[in-house]
């Protein structure tokens, strides 16, 4: 009887143990390692496991430059193990930089190089970390890696600067990957490259008169027409251009934080509007002078000219005659005229000339002074553009010209 309660004691000691154990009650009895905590973890490339705010929009943020941080490349299981507390440390040492913006959150970056992501991490050259700089718009792009090397474990950063077109690097090792000290380094590594190499960006507006004109800094095009934008601060040059207009180009000096505004004007270079060729344009020129000949170049004036000159002839002759009239008179009154027979002949035909001469001279000169004040000047025909029909036209008039232009 005793032997059974003895065992039914051993009994009732070895179920509470065991319900002890499966509720816990405060002590570890599985004899086992505890459970990895998340920092333990291996990486998931979510950003929640680095458990910080990753995104890009930081107040005051505008002006500064933006660095992405690509990720952490661990071939080694035992890197991967601790890639999550390495990238909380890296993450908070580009939020502690108070001279940069981080641009983009590792699942955005992860998204938006898509395919490409693994290419961009395990890149460490600028040819091919150009293209993922322009993808996250990123000046300051970095990657990492944690690898066992020859010399031990060993922290590597490399950071493209997107500005110059450089990449840097650095590199720290350590003994082992779990090493909090080890960790802090490669912090404090990555924090000091960033601070010097950020610079605050520039902005430069353009304010240009044709609207698809194609703005263009340097090799990079910053869009069409006026614009406003964030540029690197080096000295470079501006190229406004479009078609059928003249090309507009400046150097620039472009200083950090700094505000440049550049006003342009571009002029027409495309083709004349339509009009007269230039035959016509230089016949209208010359059209422009004197309009028509000299009074000095129409017959009209030397034919009064010479009335005028038959007049004054008339005029002489006539009085000749009138003194031979005057002389024909009997003086002594013998009956007999003081001039002779040939005499009086010949004054009767200068006084038939003289009046010839005077009628016909005066009606001479006022015809040529009534064509030249009267009748207009001959006009030169309209010139005809080179290449433009001109119909005939149809008329059945007859014209007759005398003499020419009087």
């Amino acid at each position: 009887m005793r032997t059974s309660a003895v065992g039914f004691a051993l009994l009732l000691m070895l179920a509470l143990a065991s319900a002890a154990q499966a509720q816990g009650m405060g002590l570890d009895l599985s004899g086992s390692e505890p459970p990895p905590t998340d920092s333990d973890s291996e990486d998931t490339g979510d950003p929640g496991a680095v458990g910080m705010d990753l995104s890009a929009d930081t107040a005051g943020a505008e002006l500064l430059p933006r660095a992405v941080l690509l990720g952490l490349d661990t071939p080694e299981r035992a890197g991967a193990a601790v890639a999550g507390r390495w990238l909380r440390g890296l993450y908070g040492a580009v939020r502690g930089v108070g001279g940069v913006a981080l641009g983009a959150s590792f699942k955005d970056t992860k998204e938006r190089l898509s395919d490409g992501y693994e290419t961009a991490l395990k890149c460490t050259s600028a040819s091919c970390l150009a293209e993922p700089a322009e993808t996250l718009d990123a000046n300051l792009l970095v990657t990492a890696r944690l690898a066992l090397e020859d010399d031990g474990w060993t922290f590597r950063l490399w950071t493209y600067d997107h500005d110059r077109g450089v990449v840097e690097t650095d590199s720290l090792t350590g003994r082992n990957p779990k090493d909090a000290k080890f960790q802090q380094g490669g912090a404090r590594l990555l924090a000091d490259r960033l601070k010097s190499l950020a610079k605050p960006r520039s902005v430069l507006k353009v304010n240009v008169n044709v609207s698809q004109a194609v703005v263009r800094l340097g090799e990079k095009t910053l869009g069409v027409g006026s614009l406003e934008a964030r540029v690197p601060p080096v000295e470079s040059t501006l190229t406004v251009e479009a078609e059928e207009y003249s090309t507009y180009t400046k150097k620039l000096d472009l200083k950090p934080g700094e505000t440049s505004s550049v006003d342009v004007y571009l002029e027409s270079t495309g083709p004349a509007p339509e009009g007269p060729g230039d035959e016509v344009a230089s016949s209208r020129k010359k059209k422009s002078g004197p309009s028509g000949p000299s009074i000095f170049k129409r017959p009209a004036l030397y034919t009064a000219v010479a009335g005028l000159v038959a007049v004054g002839v008339g005029a002489f002759l006539g009085s000749d005659a009138k003194k031979v009239g005057d002389r024909a008179v009997d003086a002594d009154n013998n009956g007999v005229i003081d001039i002779s027979r040939g005499e009086r002949i010949d004054a009767q035909s200068q006084a038939n000339l003289a009046t010839a001469l005077m009628v016909g001279g005066a009606a001479v000169t006022a015809g040529s002074v009534a064509w030249l004040v009267v009748v207009p000047t001959k006009s030169a025909p309209p010139p005809v553009a080179p290449g433009t029909d001109t119909a005939p036209a149809s008329s059945t008039g007859l014209h007759v010209v005398f003499g020419g232009s009087f």
